[in-house]
């Protein structure tokens, strides 16, 4: 890419200017006629440009009528075809993954179409998914045998809604804290009929990783944005990977807390019951220092450069602790008895994930703080 040197101009005592380059004119059809404008009016209808001011000081100029190239941003779902590669499609509830992958890609309409009747199942099906997990998308009934899922707010450059990812960044990352603090409640006090509830919390994590990649995706989709944005776009990569991290972690602890929920008793017998409490706590302390971080963070415009004293400190604490549990661990594991015929196979298996669930939570913890640095 070339670069066009210009020097700036002085006019009268307040204004600034600087000429645009030739070939540049005559590739956006700018060129005024060739008599001169009579009055205000053929000034206003003359050729003109929009300035935008990037969050890094740069400036972007783009022809006034300029109109990027409309990506195809609406599909069709031909269901008939779903269903005759599966035809246990609707019941194994298969349009989910389908509806996440146009949301997350920006889709602003999708028509659902069949030559036969849509079944009921289906229909509540897709408001499940829309009421669960996407944002600002609407079912609409044309018919027996169409669908239309529009966007109610179409992220477009005119109403980008960028504040919205610290915020929901913020939001996911205490649902994180809520899940461990709810599993250190059950595994303290042996109740552990709460604890399918923390998929709840899941859903929501899940719900705002996709808006956050929405929006992000939505940045990056369009050259010409029409208000400045706060952050860099090195700022929106860190943040994504941020989000991806929060929904990792929470799809690790929904798992973790399921096997707590069905194996309680294996695990109370083979005596783990008293490392997963002091495992909890301290991932606790961890969390609740990094959500301290995050909060102070991640409304920074730009990524962090350098040593991060506080981030340093987090991960001294956290290695140290880590090797602590470790030691603990070994000490438990080399106790472990194979208690014979009580339990199956499974139970064993969903102890070996418990812990290697475990591990990764752990692990995470150090992928949060080199975004920081």
């Amino acid at each position: 890419m070339e670069i066009h040197k210009r020097r700036i101009q002085s006019f009268a005592k307040y204004s600034y200017a600087i000429t645009l380059p030739v070939h540049w004119i005559k590739k956006n059809h700018l060129i005024r006629g060739n008599s001169k404008p009579k009055s205000d009016k053929d000034l206003e209808n003359g050729p003109t440009v929009n300035i935008y001011e990037n969050p890094d000081g740069s400036l972007s100029i783009y022809p006034a009528k300029f109109k990027e190239q409309e990506k195809k941003k609406q599909f069709t779902i031909e269901l008939d075809d779903y269903i005759k590669q599966n035809p246990n499609f609707i019941r194994d509830k298969g349009i989910q993954m389908i509806l996440i992958s146009y949301y997350m890609n920006g889709a602003t309409k999708l028509e659902i179409i069949s030559k036969k009747l849509i079944q009921r199942e289906f229909i509540d099906q897709i408001e499940n998914i829309l009421n669960r997990l996407l944002l600002n998308w609407n079912l609409n009934r044309e018919s027996n045998y169409k669908l239309y899922i529009e966007n109610a707010l179409a992220e477009t450059p005119e109403n980008i809604i960028e504040e919205r990812i610290p915020q929901y960044l913020k939001e996911s990352f205490q649902h994180l804290i809520w899940m461990i603090d709810d599993i250190l409640l059950a595994v303290k006090t042996n109740k552990y009929q709460d604890l399918p509830k923390i998929n709840e919390l899941d859903m929501k994590i899940d719900r705002y990783y996709f808006f956050i990649v929405r929006q992000i995706r939505t940045i990056f989709d369009n050259a010409q944005i029409s208000k400045p944005l706060h952050f860099n776009h090195k700022k929106l990569v860190d943040l994504r990977l941020l989000a991806k991290f929060i929904e990792d972690i929470g799809d690790i602890l929904k798992d973790t807390a399921e096997i707590i929920y069905n194996s309680h008793e294996f695990l109370k017998d083979i005596d783990i019951n008293d490392y997963l409490v002091n495992y909890f706590t301290t991932l606790q302390e961890i969390y609740d220092d990094l959500l301290k971080q995050l909060k102070k963070n991640v409304e920074k415009r730009e990524s962090l450069v350098g040593m991060n004293p506080e981030i340093m400190k987090i991960i001294q604490d956290s290695r140290r602790k880590g090797n602590t549990l470790e030691q603990n661990w070994d000490e438990l594991a080399s106790k472990v008895e194979i208690l014979g015929d009580r339990y199956s196979f499974i139970e064993y298996y969903n102890g070996a994930r418990l812990i290697q669930n475990l591990r990764e939570i752990f692990t995470k913890i150090f992928d949060f703080t080199n975004l920081f640095f």
